[in-house]
């Protein structure tokens, strides 16, 4: 009987030697996580602290030094300029989408605002495109002498006395022409971040409020901004991180506005440097300040959206919105909000379909139409040999990098919800997880390019054959960078699932990789595909990370290769078209095909 016992104990000791299932998916994910996350982080600090600052860091000859740092500090173009640029940009184009997205969201969501979904479609209609492609359609759109606006505009103006316009009114290779044009492109995020809180807020002490006697802008001012205190800080937060990190506006309108840009600069300091060599040791120490400044803002939106519950309003009590009367301003302000954002939607969009007929770009007239339209720039297009080339690089890395962010975000989301771990290892894991936000998406690239060329250095001569330098897969992995906004989505989705599935499974003898197979991934599916589409999106429309990695050449994606087309303007605006109609159309056979399954599940 004592000889049964110790065996019994000894073989149960053995057992819990063994790593829990849910031990292994998570050192995996962590290790992913960790390859897809550190790289942007370490190498940017190592390189900073090389010289001399045209050296890499792995480099025989760099040494140890903080030259770099006196070198970004002194000069025409210091640091310190191109903080106040950069400043100046961001919270100009933050403040104007948060105006424009706050306004918006609260008719759509606490008004009688008519056709709220139609709104809501056309507000959506900018995620299709490329922020690259945007940008292009903007530029043609307002171009300060033959831009469409401007023409209609001087048209008007140069009817009052007195007043004559050679260009413009507006002119978009400025400074405000900068912010106007982010800020359009903001309006979408903040719509969606703020009519998400304002659906969810109970209004019953708005309506306790008014039934006192307090005035709507009262009500305004005590009730509903102290209750989006978070989301709001959230959202402007998050914005913040986005605008810092942008390259697109900056690339093609900076140097008119003679704005010293952080996503600019450090592009000419990989291009170009002080003379013919990049300044690597320049640009990590740069980056080392605005990532230091960028992971500050993310603490702030960490700690302010961890602070939320405090200001939960929905509670287990059923509540309905109730909506405010618009009245007779009702019909106004739809076809207000419905021109502004068919304007900031469709009109970048729809030029660029009108430069496609065109060889080079000439005001519309009505003689144009039957003489100068030719569909030369969509056999260009067709007939470009690297076309098939770009298309096939970005569906193979949109279709691969959401789905290994997703994989990797679900179960560091499981674990940090439902783990047995220390609550401080499961904070460490949630902030670690989704500290890719904070690092600016061109810094990043810069740092994933050095440690990839490092990594295929230190290849053995039998492993030369993987491709890690500008390569489709160093592509793919860097895009999964991203991993964060994927962890987001889907923590919310698991923490919204019953625990007692999950110990119902166990009882039924099920291990962890089976109750994760079985019951956690069906139940969250509708959040994992929402990750998944989001991610797919960014994918098609990111510019940055690709344009830095392989410095515009080989091997393209579609959107650097539009960008690379600015000698053939018709061939560059047809293959615009050409992309948004096939997102739109990948976006209609989720919505009819793929979202049906997932919601069956």
């Amino acid at each position: 009987m004592a000889v049964a016992t110790r065996v019994r104990q000894s073989i149960r000791s053995r057992v819990s030697t063994i790593p829990r299932g849910e031990y292994v998916l998570l050192a995996v994910a962590l290790f992913v996580a960790g390859w897809l996350i550190l790289p942007a982080l370490l190498v940017t600090i190592v390189q900073a602290f090389r010289v001399p600052a045209g050296n890499l860091f792995f480099e025989a000859t760099s040494s140890w030094g903080i030259s770099n740092f006196p070198d970004v500090y002194s000069g025409n173009r210091s640091l310190g300029s191109t903080a106040i640029d950069t400043a100046i940009y961001t919270v100009g184009a933050v403040s104007l989408g948060f105006s424009l997205g706050l306004v918006i969201a609260w008719l759509i969501e606490r008004t009688d605002l008519p056709f709220r979904n139609i709104v809501f479609v056309v507000l959506l209609f900018p995620l299709m495109m490329p922020a690259i492609v945007t940008t292009l359609g903007w530029i043609i759109l307002l171009g300060p002498r033959v831009g469409l606006v401007n023409v209609v505009g001087r048209t008007i103006l140069n009817w009052i006395p007195g007043v004559e316009f050679a260009s413009g009114p507006f002119n978009i290779t400025t400074m405000y022409g900068m912010i106007v044009i982010q800020g359009f492109g903001q309006v979408t995020l903040f719509v969606i971040l703020l009519g998400a809180a304002l659906r969810s807020m109970d209004p019953s002490l708005e309506d306790a409020a008014r039934t006192s006697g307090a005035s709507f802008l009262r009500i305004v001012r005590t009730i509903t901004v102290p209750l989006l205190r978070p989301s709001v800080l959230g959202a402007i937060i998050l914005a913040t991180i986005f605008t810092v990190e942008s390259f697109e506006v900056p690339l093609l309108l900076a140097t008119g506005a003679k704005a010293d840009i952080l996503s600019t600069r450090v592009w000419e300091l990989l291009t170009t440097g002080s003379g013919e060599d990049p300044l690597y040791g320049a640009v990590a120490a740069m980056g080392l300040h605005f990532m230091l400044m960028t992971y500050l803002l993310f603490y702030l939106y960490s700690y302010f959206t961890a602070r939320s519950e405090k200001y939960a309003t929905m509670t287990g009590k059923g509540f309905r919105a109730r909506r405010y009367e618009l009245g007779q301003w009702r019909w106004p302000l739809f076809y207000t909000v419905l021109t502004f954002l068919g304007f900031i939607s469709f009109a970048p969009f729809m030029i660029l379909v009108y430069q496609s007929f065109l060889p080079a770009y000439r005001p519309p007239s009505w003689d144009i139409i039957p003489e100068g339209f030719t569909l030369d720039g969509y056999r260009a297009a067709f007939d470009n040999k690297r076309l098939l080339g770009a298309v096939r690089n970005t569906v193979t890395i949109a279709l691969i990098a959401p789905t290994v962010s997703v994989s990797v975000a679900l179960i560091i989301a499981w674990s940090v919800v439902r783990g047995r771990a220390a609550p401080k290892v499961r904070l460490f894991l949630d902030l670690f997880t989704s500290s890719s936000l904070a690092i600016p998406a061109v810094i990043a690239a810069f740092a994933f390019f050095l440690f990839y060329l490092n990594l295929n250095r230190l290849l053995p001569p039998f492993l030369d054959w993987i491709p890690l330098s500008k390569s489709v897969l160093t592509l793919t992995l860097v895009y999964s960078f991203r991993v964060a906004l994927a962890y987001r989505f889907q923590r919310a989705g698991v923490a919204q699932i019953a625990k007692e599935l999950e110990e119902v499974s166990s009882t039924s003898g099920g291990n962890a990789y089976s109750t994760f197979r079985r019951i956690l991934v069906p139940l969250v599916a509708p959040y994992t595909f929402g990750a998944w589409i989001l991610l797919f999106l960014l994918a098609f429309r990111e510019f940055t990370l690709p344009q830095v990695i392989t410095a515009g050449s080989e091997p393209f994606v579609i959107s650097t290769l539009v960008f690379n087309l600015e000698n053939d303007p018709d061939q560059r605006a047809a293959l615009a078209v050409l992309t948004v109609l096939f997102l739109f159309s990948m976006l209609v056979f989720a919505r009819m095909f793929v979202l049906k399954r997932v919601r069956s599940f």
